[in-house]
């Protein structure tokens, strides 16, 4: 149910996104002093409509929210009755270049509007994190340097803020660390999670525990967010790593299912340091690196199948938020967007080469806000995914696809280099039949993702 609801959040920032997108029309056509009879919200039959008094512009809501329109005064358009606009006032009766301008207006808002909601996430939010880099003292050749060694290119770790407690002694929160040697990646080079010990047992037997993040907003029991899989007999590790203590890698397509009355032993490396947000140094590294500490589980199944423990140990990743400078925020915000423009990049690619597996709808944009929504909060994912879906809408509409604004720029580009006018006829048979199959490929893209909900 809280799938649905995410979905009507979500029309409901498209249409304030496709809302704002036609008012970009709209006041350019107005500034222009084009004739506008109707902006509009959506399309097929008139929910709503209401014109002010003096007006001449409709302001009409329509059924399917799947996008809007301007009407404006052209050849082949109907006016009111006993309505008389001089043809000037028509949208051929101004230039070619002021033409564009009002075609690209709804564009230019959605751009703006993802840059500044993407601006807006990115510095008006606190950061939230739970690892950080430090210097591990190691060279490239897995040697080790002295802390005055300023010029050294240096190995990198990698850490977790921990607390609760350990042999029944408390876990000092804001100064100790879970070491964690690398990150896990799938074979398509996606990451999947941390590695926290590549040498835990089940039940006597190999495996590499990977710590999977939950929510990045909350605490995390560190029992009940690790994977197990089975060692990648096929990878080897070199000088390099195995100074950093790291034995083997996960194969991450072999995962254990735990079953209840399995045992479980994790040997976690902790490591100390002068505060929560201040890293390790290497003199505190190195004394730590090697020294494990034996943690043993027994897997009983809860309402919720979780890994439980059956002693008092009980050790949680914890969370911490904290403000980056002003500058650092700004260019997170320039990388966000960067990602989303890759992000849309790969999705076009998509549909042109019909693989329509990685076309996603409202429904599965749906499922993501869902997702995101626990974890970030609302506000946080209402200006990050208003960012994305305006992006999205900026770049849709720049194709020269009938029924687009890029089909219309690409019209009128066209009319005036060769200077001659496309017959309003055709222009008009063309953008519907665009409209319609633009349709019909949304509603197929819909049925996909409702499917994709019950058959996974």
């Amino acid at each position: 149910m809280h799938i649905f609801i995410t979905v009507l959040i979500l029309i409901f920032m498209l249409g304030i996104l496709i809302g704002c997108h036609e008012a970009g029309h709209l006041a350019v056509a107005k500034a222009y002093n084009v004739y506008c009879l109707e902006y509009s919200i959506g399309f097929g039959p008139k929910i709503f409509s209401h014109t002010r008094k003096g007006g001449e512009t409709a302001f009409s809501l329509r059924a399917l929210p799947l996008g809007g329109y301007v009407s404006m005064y052209s050849e082949g358009v109907e006016l009111p009755f006993g309505k008389s606009v001089p043809k000037e006032r028509c949208l051929e009766g101004v230039s070619h270049p002021k033409r564009a301008a009002i075609m690209g207006a709804g564009i230019m808002v959605n751009l703006f509007l993802a840059f500044f909601s993407t601006m807006i996430y990115a510095t008006c939010f606190p950061s939230y994190y739970t690892a950080a880099y430090f210097d591990t003292g190691l060279t490239n050749e897995a040697t080790f340097v002295t802390s005055s060694d300023q010029n050294t290119e240096t190995a990198q770790a990698l850490s977790f803020w921990v607390g609760g407690s350990l042999g029944g002694s408390k876990i000092d929160s804001d100064h100790t660390k879970l070491y964690v040697p690398f990150t896990a990646k799938d074979r398509n080079g996606n990451e999947i999670g941390y590695v926290v010990d590549d040498a835990a047992t089940i039940n006597g037997s190999s495996y590499c525990a990977v710590f999977q993040f939950a929510s990045i907003v909350a605490d995390n029991p560190l029992a009940s967010q690790i994977t197990f899989y089975a060692p990648d007999t096929g990878a080897f590790t070199n000088a390099y790593q195995t100074a950093l203590g790291i034995s083997q890698f996960p194969d991450t397509e072999k995962a254990y299912v735990l079953e209840e009355g399995d045992e479980v032993e994790l040997h976690l490396t902790f490591i100390a340091s002068d505060g929560y947000d201040v890293s390790p140094s290497r003199e505190q590294f190195h004394s730590a690196l090697g020294n494990k500490t034996t943690v043993r589980y027994t897997y009983v199944k809860n309402d919720k199948g979780n890994l439980a423990l059956t002693s008092s140990d009980a050790v949680s990743i914890l969370t911490y938020t904290y403000w980056a400078p002003f500058g650092q925020r700004l260019k997170q915000g320039c990388q966000y967007f960067t990602i989303f423009f890759t992000s849309i990049g790969l999705g076009l690619k998509s549909i042109f080469t019909f693989n329509f597996s990685n076309v996603g709808s409202v429904v599965a944009m749906g499922s993501v806000l869902a997702t995101t929504s626990t974890e970030i909060g609302w506000g946080r994912t209402f200006f990050l995914y208003g960012g994305f879906l305006s992006l999205n809408l900026a770049i849709l509409n720049l194709l020269p696809f009938p029924g687009l604004d890029g089909w219309q720029l690409l019209v009128t580009f066209l009319e005036g280099a060769f200077h001659k006018k496309i017959n309003d006829r055709v222009k008009n048979i063309v953008s519907t039949i665009g409209i319609g199959l633009l349709l019909v490929f949304g509603v197929m893209i819909i049925i996909k993702d409702i499917v994709g909900l019950f058959i996974r």
